[in-house]
């Protein structure tokens, strides 16, 4: 299966957790709906919009739910969305967007030609890079629930520390593809198109955990 469709297939099954449903309708209820002057919101592609359409009817129920004001307002769902997820052009502008700060990963397993940055509702960062099939997720996000969106069955899960950190590895044969862990604050997961053993995921692990 490849990483687009392990993408579509997770977010089928997108969850918002109560702490990221109270941030979130935060975020809505105080959002400035005019255009940013300093962050560009550009159309995602195919591989997005799934995820895009997925998590605003997640906010909207919560909203019915709980803000039916909200619902009543003269804002309407594509406005939501398209406030709530930016694309910016540097992993910096990226750290500004968040509120707080994104290292990108090193020693990745090919050398990008594309990368992409996105702000989830200013709750959750995303980079990806691509060189043609290879593809490299990295995300962080508020929080210590999973923010891979990798909700696939593996034969294979390893347990390894890096600088004292606790992290997860997932994958096949003999092999991973998906790297989860926490610190407290933050979550994180590095999801990559083709597996790579034990000791390559720590030389790319070790550029990111302090």
């Amino acid at each position: 299966m490849t990483l687009n469709s392990k993408y579509n297939e997770a977010m089928e099954h997108i969850e918002v957790t109560p702490e990221m449903r109270n941030r979130i309708l935060e975020n809505i209820g105080n959002m400035d709906f005019a255009e940013k002057e300093q962050a560009k919101n550009v159309p995602f592609p195919n591989i997005k919009r799934f995820a895009t359409l997925a998590a605003c009817f997640a906010v909207m129920f919560v909203g019915a739910l709980t803000l039916p004001d909200l619902l009543n307002s003269s804002h309407d769902l594509s406005t939501i969305g398209n406030n709530g997820i930016v694309e910016v052009s540097s992993v910096e502008a990226l750290s500004e967007t968040v509120d707080f700060e994104v290292v990108e990963p090193g020693n990745l397993p090919f050398k990008p030609e594309n990368v992409v940055y996105t702000s989830y509702w200013a709750e959750m960062a995303e980079i990806v890079y691509t060189n043609g099939e290879q593809t490299a997720v990295f995300r962080k996000g508020i929080g210590s629930d999973d923010v891979s969106g990798d909700y696939n069955s593996y034969e294979l899960t390893g347990k390894i520390s890096v600088n004292n950190i606790n992290v997860t590895l997932k994958g096949n044969d003999e092999a991973y593809t998906l790297a989860i862990w926490t610190d407290g604050a933050f979550a994180y997961s590095l999801a990559l198109s083709e597996e790579i053993d034990e000791t390559a995921w720590i030389k790319i692990l070790q550029t990111m955990i302090d």
